[in-house]
């Protein structure tokens, strides 16, 4: 694969993660507003977590973050010591996978149709980013990292 077919991938699973909220998203608000808001804020706060538990101790956050706008997003937060993860560190990203997951459930299995493509829009996401930014990524230390081998900073 190029790295101009990476990139592209990079963008469009950015594209397709954008879709798969918005889908979570409006099925809740269809039924309830309020519940609907708070999925938004619970995404957003996924995401901050994220980026702090995971991105803020990344060694390449700020030269070649192969995520795009979660590494963006962590040049806005403390910069934590580069290093193994702990923990609390895939705590993080648990509470990021289960909070843009878990509460449109409900809504979505009123609508298989909708449950069914939530679900193959958010392994898409995952497939694309796997595909086209686990591979360029330099961070050895990445728990997420699903493969073995390639660059790291400390190996070239």
């Amino acid at each position: 694969m190029t790295q101009k077919q990476r990139t592209w991938l990079k963008y469009a699973g950015n594209a397709l993660m954008l879709l798969w909220l918005a889908l979570g998203v409006s099925a809740v608000l269809y039924y309830n507003v309020a519940l609907g808001v708070v999925y938004i804020l619970i995404i957003a706060l996924s995401f901050v977590i994220t980026a702090y538990s995971m991105c803020a101790k990344c060694p390449c956050r700020l030269e070649s973050c192969a995520h795009i706008w979660l590494g963006r997003l962590a040049e806005l937060l403390p910069r934590r010591e580069p290093g193994k993860y702990t923990s609390w560190d895939g705590m993080g990203s648990v509470l990021y996978l289960v909070g843009l997951h878990a509460l449109p459930q409900y809504w979505l299995w009123r609508h298989k149709a909708l449950f069914v493509l939530f679900w193959a829009l958010s392994a898409g996401v995952f497939v694309m980013l796997h595909f086209a930014a686990c591979p360029t990524c330099k961070n050895r230390y990445c728990p997420l990292k699903l493969r073995v081998g390639g660059p790291d900073l400390q190996n070239g």
